[in-house]
């Protein structure tokens, strides 16, 4: 083992303590949780982002890997097994679920978005320490954007756009409109075989093969590969991927494929669930894409945590269901959009299964919960501090509680506590409010929106007082 894999082993990836998949509607059972109904069964295909180890966790779902040799992953961008692995990076594994919802790998593949160097870093939201939160960059021209959901692995802090620009690094992105949403970056020391990656809509300008503005150089038809050819290129949407020598200017191809897209698909007949970014929605259509893919929608296909007038391009989803005539056919379609925010210390243990009292709202940990601990730190205990992403859900007995997608584990701690909800307003309490199924002594105009931003601190008659109150900047009421 490598001393990567070792201190990614130690310090990054830890896997959810979830015992089961937390259902999206709340379940059922005295906590008010319960393991989800549907899931696949049988055999088929998950494509989303690793959130753990010890086996892999992907959607959700922890899979076994034992039954592949060396637990080799399939990819040709340098990876050798899953101890290579890093949480984030988009994985499609076809495998068998137990009735347990816990599944069996049979194969792994991965394969890079794009290889090459960082540029044009530009970060537009910075968190409570100013460390970057969300922003924009581009490798050889195509525009790639990193947010909280995006896992991040530098070798030195990522504490200004200067900690990105000019590294290599390897991307594992969804397609996002035009450009791109970054579900891992990390820094490499070398680039494999000294071939960049490139990813985008493949077009001839004069005889050039350009991907934007990106110049591409094609030796001769053996370089391309899985059914591609030179003429498909030509038509509208076709989106490639090109893997190739560069020389600071031009690529010289090595390899020229269909993209990512295909990761997507699926066997006719197979179920299939993938995660990943909407396109091409409109309200009153039966059909969108995720990720390239068409999914069909039907009056059997149930919505979690949206209406399905909710949906937007660009949302990340999580999209369950069959694979027919190269569409999914969606069972389910759930929100994978944090819309909800916590920062605070923690407290002590939560009163739902793996769950814990961070700053008065209750966060409950799933297999989709991706963890990350401040050097030194390798677990949640009272008294360190936590800043959790998650979507706000109610249980069946009518309690709130923030699902967590993100957790950052932090040793420094803080009286000054924050989180970003959505107010309750059939709640009635003299002199206070509540937001994410916390009541807090409040003394502030209360704003007329429906999302807002709160700064608070332990105290009052009801454990917490609010400080600060305004509405939350992406609140469109």
């Amino acid at each position: 083992m490598t001393s990567d894999q070792l201190r990614k082993r130690l310090s990054l990836a830890i896997a959810p303590v979830a015992f089961g998949i937390f259902s999206a509607c709340g379940g059922g059972g005295g906590g008010g949780i319960g393991i989800a109904d549907g899931g696949i069964r049988g055999t088929g295909s998950s494509v989303g982002p690793v959130s753990g180890f010890g086996s892999v966790f992907v959607n959700g779902v922890k899979f076994e890997t034992s039954n592949i040799l060396n637990r080799r992953v399939e990819n040709n961008d340098g990876l050798s097994s899953e101890d290579d692995l890093e949480k984030g990076m988009i994985l499609r594994v076809a495998g068998e679920w137990s009735p347990d919802g816990t599944g069996t790998a049979e194969s792994l593949e991965y394969d890079d978005t794009f290889r090459g160097t960082a540029a044009n870093v530009s970060v537009t939201t910075v968190d409570s320490s100013g460390s970057p939160e969300a922003g924009t960059f581009s490798v050889l021209g195509q525009t790639i954007s990193f947010d909280r959901r995006t896992v991040i692995r530098l070798d030195n802090e990522f504490a200004d756009a200067s900690a990105l620009e000019g590294k290599r690094v390897r991307i594992s992105a969804w397609p996002s409109g035009n450009s791109y949403r970054a579900s891992y970056i990390g820094e490499l020391d070398t680039l494999p075989e000294n071939l960049v990656e490139l990813e985008g809509l493949g077009r001839y300008d004069s005889g050039d093969l350009l991907i934007g503005t990106q110049r591409i150089i094609v030796p001769g038809d053996s370089v391309f590969a899985d059914g591609l050819t030179a003429d498909a290129i030509g038509q509208a949407g076709q989106r490639i991927e090109v893997e190739g020598e560069y020389d600071g200017a031009i690529i010289t191809a090595r390899t020229i494929r269909p993209a990512d897209d295909r990761r997507y698909e699926g066997q006719e007949g197979e179920d299939i669930e993938i995660t990943g970014t909407v396109s091409d929605y409109t309200p009153r259509a039966t059909s969108f894409f995720v990720n390239g893919v068409a999914v069909s929608i039907t009056s059997d296909t149930e919505f979690d945590d949206l209406d399905r007038d909710q949906l937007t391009d660009n949302m990340l989803v999580r999209v369950e269901g069959d694979f027919r005539d190269g569409t999914i056919v969606a069972e389910e379609v759930e929100l994978f959009e944090g819309n909800a925010e916590v920062e605070a210390s923690v407290i002590k243990a939560g009163r739902l299964p793996d769950s814990w009292d961070i700053g008065g709202v209750i966060v409950v940990l799933t297999n989709s919960t991706v963890i990350e601990f401040d050097d030194g730190l390798s677990s949640i205990s009272p008294g360190v501090s936590a800043e959790v992403e998650g979507i706000e859900r109610t249980g069946n007995d009518g309690n709130v509680f923030l699902e967590a997608l993100t957790v950052e584990v932090e040793s420094d701690s803080s009286p000054d506590y924050e989180l970003t909800g959505r107010i309750d307003r059939t709640y009635t309490g003299s002199g206070s409010i509540k937001v994410l199924g916390l009541v807090l002594n409040n003394t502030q105009p209360v704003p007329d929106c429906d999302i807002v931003e709160v700064e608070y601190l332990e105290g009052g008659s009801t454990g917490y007082v609010v400080d600060e109150l305004e509405c939350a900047e992406d609140d469109d009421d």
